[in-house]
């Protein structure tokens, strides 16, 4: 009898302990935490990612690596450091956070992570598949000296309108069309 209850006593430890790691491992992989649903960062590992050099070969490789959630309708690169982009948007959105979300990742991209992007042409293009056309519904003409982090950063404060100046510094420009689709529209 105590020979059984030995091992039951060793495997509810290896279970316990593997459990125990799994859950651990888990906390530390996502990127919540434990407070809701703030964003944190976890250190794991110190890596800094090379800054690229957006050059017509490899261009839409590149672009496509980038973990956007929207897909690139058309992309075009000229020089001096002119990034053209349209972005699709399906008719069914009902809120514009993840445009807003779209918007700080490309900027980003483009004068964060790369060292020749000086202007960005981003349009956010929304698909009306009955219609068969294709309306603008958001665009910016940007330049790398006008936006600063913290004009990025109003774009993804939980879904709300970046401010005026941060509008004015991207150059967006809101169609009536995003006022018929979120009733919303920054006042200039």
């Amino acid at each position: 009898m105590r020979r059984w209850q030995k091992a039951l006593r060793i495997t509810t430890m290896y279970v316990l302990c593997v459990t125990s790691v799994v859950y651990v491992l888990g906390i530390l992989s996502s990127e919540r935490s434990l407070h809701g649903n703030e964003r944190r960062t976890i250190p794991v590992m110190s890596t800094v990612s090379p800054i690229k050099h957006v050059t017509d070969d490899g261009l839409v490789d590149t672009l496509l690596a980038l973990p956007t959630q929207l897909p690139i309708s058309r992309v075009q690169w000229s020089e001096p450091g002119v990034l053209s982009l349209d972005i699709r948007v399906a008719s069914s959105i009902h809120h514009p956070r993840i445009i807003y979300e779209e918007l700080y990742r490309w900027l980003h991209f483009s004068f964060y992570e790369t060292d020749n992007v000086n202007r960005l042409e981003l349009r956010v293009v929304i698909e009306n598949k009955e219609r068969r056309q294709k309306q603008i519904l958001l665009a910016l003409d940007t330049l790398r000296n006008q936006v600063t982090e913290s004009d990025l950063n109003e774009l993804v404060r939980n879904g709300h309108p970046p401010s005026i100046q941060a509008i004015r510094a991207m150059r967006l420009s809101y169609t009536t069309l995003w006022t018929e689709q979120f009733g919303v529209r920054a006042k200039l």
